[in-house]
């Protein structure tokens, strides 16, 4: 089992957006000296969800602070961007990382966040995969090719040079996409990416895991191509490990009241109301037991291990987890880490012992 931690904690206001930004920076040092494979970042704005917002500017400044993770864009939003900008943004964060990234893609963000960008949530499959296809074109186009004349229902305009900088990987960065739906990881598959999935208990993310699987390998790509999309493929949980079950859920209580209030706003209350987000997030935390059940994985060193068990024996070799949500006290969020890294992730991966000091360091600021 490899791991990956993803960042996306939530401030409680313009005084602590710094503090928050230095505890999931100090959490992505930790995680890459740890042995975790990848730090994923996201991508939303206004909703409060998201303290960095731009996960290619985050991504950028932590590139140089890590020495073995990739930098993993889980997910960034198309939708929201001119096409000319997210070409060049994945090119740049390739380069920056000497290609130790992937881009992930999603339909996601909020009602709010479209508004605010001014997007149409209704268009938001369709006008994905436009950007991506219009970057994709923009990312070849040579100096000596024809000018690229494009034009989505947001934006439109003429390359008429290159897109700069080149990426680092040929021909270009690796991707991935967010899915719960079939049709949505069928999509992923056949194109040979990442799947990045979430928010399911065992049995559906075990169904689920299968159908891609299963895509992926009639899909006709190379073996480097499968063996990455294998290898980086991954199912997200937020965690908590706690001295005990009871203590981590009472310590999680006062974050899932945020996260539920928070849906409420954003996205009408539970899952269902969600409506257009529904496919992507899931169950919502209003649901709290359901939320429990699919969303986390929340107790002791021993029951966080035997969950995490639980997805390896359906052949799951990835997880990537979060350790800070909710507006989740720092110090308790690098507590919950620090249980991972010395009880549990030992169970799974060799230890790394370089990381103790570091270790140390970045959790008792």
């Amino acid at each position: 089992m490899r791991f990956s931690v993803y960042l996306n904690a939530q401030s409680p206001g313009p005084d602590h957006d710094l503090d928050v930004i230095d505890a999931v920076t100090a959490q992505a040092i930790l995680a890459d000296r740890s042995g975790f494979a990848g730090v994923c970042l996201t991508e939303h704005h206004f909703t409060g969800y998201n303290t960095y917002g731009n996960p290619f500017t985050f991504g950028a400044y932590l590139a140089p602070q890590l020495t073995n993770a990739h930098v993993v864009v889980s997910v960034a939003v198309p939708a929201l961007w001119n096409p000319m900008n997210f070409a060049e943004a994945c090119n740049t964060l390739d380069i920056l990382t000497r290609g130790r990234c992937i881009i992930g893609v999603g339909t996601g963000g909020s009602p709010q966040e479209y508004k605010g960008l001014g997007r149409d949530p209704v268009q938001r499959g369709a006008l994905m995969d436009e950007v991506i296809r219009i970057a994709e074109q923009a990312r070849r186009k040579t100096l000596d090719d024809p000018d690229l004349e494009y034009a989505t229902p947001h934006s439109q305009g003429v390359l008429t040079r290159r897109i700069m900088p080149a990426s680092y990987t040929m021909p270009g960065p690796r991707f991935g996409r967010a899915a719960l739906s079939d049709e949505g990881i069928a999509y992923t598959a056949e194109r040979g990416w990442v799947l990045m999935t979430a928010r399911e208990a065992v049995p559906e993310t075990a169904r689920k895991w299968r159908l891609y699987h299963d895509t992926l390998n009639a899909s006709g790509h190379d073996e480097e191509t499968l063996a990455f999309a294998r290898e980086w493929s991954m199912v997200q949980k937020m965690v908590y490990v706690g001295e005990t079950d009871e203590s981590a859920l009472a310590d999680v209580a006062g974050p899932l009241d945020y996260l539920a209030e928070q849906s409420k706003k954003s996205f009408g209350g539970t899952s269902a109301a969600a409506g257009f987000k529904s496919s992507i997030v899931g169950v919502s935390a209003v649901d709290r037991d359901d939320f429990l059940k699919k969303a986390m994985i929340v107790g002791s060193p021993e029951t966080v291990a035997r969950e995490i068990s639980e997805y390896e024996g359906i052949g799951v070799g990835h997880m990537t987890l979060v350790f800070l949500y909710g507006q989740m006290s720092p110090a308790l969020g690098a507590r919950s880490l620090r249980r991972f890294i010395d009880e549990v992730m030992p169970r799974f991966t060799d230890p790394v012992q370089t990381a103790e000091h570091v270790a140390y360091s970045a959790t008792t600021s």
